[in-house]
């Protein structure tokens, strides 16, 4: 539910601010949404206890001088939707990337691809999205090669059980 009403505050964004300008804007609600992470900080913005104008003086001070943006966390905040702001940063992201037509995507597997390799993967799959593609090695227990493009919704995913089985019914097909 958060995400379809940040797409619809993304879009009030995007229609009243640049491209530059949104860069600028995703950095400020990426460090929001972050310390949102931490529980308190979430209790902080959602207590009732706390005055809303409190809250929205504190989310201000750092934009002193993008006046849009500080008038857009009011809006935020008469609408009791300070909460949505790290839904609104990922989505926010998510439209920079696909205006930029820059995304990036994570290899995960247990065994450290070279450099070339993951350029070989990247040029693939800048062929499939249309744009450009970082690829970041996350190593981790995979039985295979998992790579995500989360911007695109692209998921290419290769282990050794699923050959494994697909090689196994292909025997049993020729029986």
């Amino acid at each position: 539910m958060e995400e379809l009403i940040a797409k619809r505050y993304v879009k009030a964004l995007q229609e009243v601010l640049s491209l530059e300008e949104l860069e600028s804007a995703q950095h400020y609600f990426d460090a929001i949404a972050n310390l949102m992470r931490d529980w308190k900080v979430r209790e902080f913005f959602a207590s009732s206890e706390v005055a809303t104008d409190a809250k929205v003086s504190l989310l201000i001070e750092p934009i002193k001088e993008h006046t849009k943006l500080q008038n857009f966390i009011k809006v935020l905040a008469a609408k009791n939707r300070l909460y949505i702001i790290p839904a609104i940063a990922k989505e926010l992201a998510t439209h920079i990337a696909m205006a930029k037509k820059e995304f990036t995507g994570h290899v995960f597997s247990e065994y450290t691809l070279s450099d070339d390799e993951l350029a070989k993967i990247a040029e693939a799959l800048q062929k499939r999205v249309g744009g450009v593609v970082h690829l970041v090695q996350e190593p981790q227990k995979y039985d295979g090669i998992k790579v995500e493009v989360d911007t695109v919704g692209l998921e290419v995913d290769f282990s050794k059980n699923k050959i494994k089985k697909q090689l196994i019914e292909n025997i049993l097909k020729a029986i």
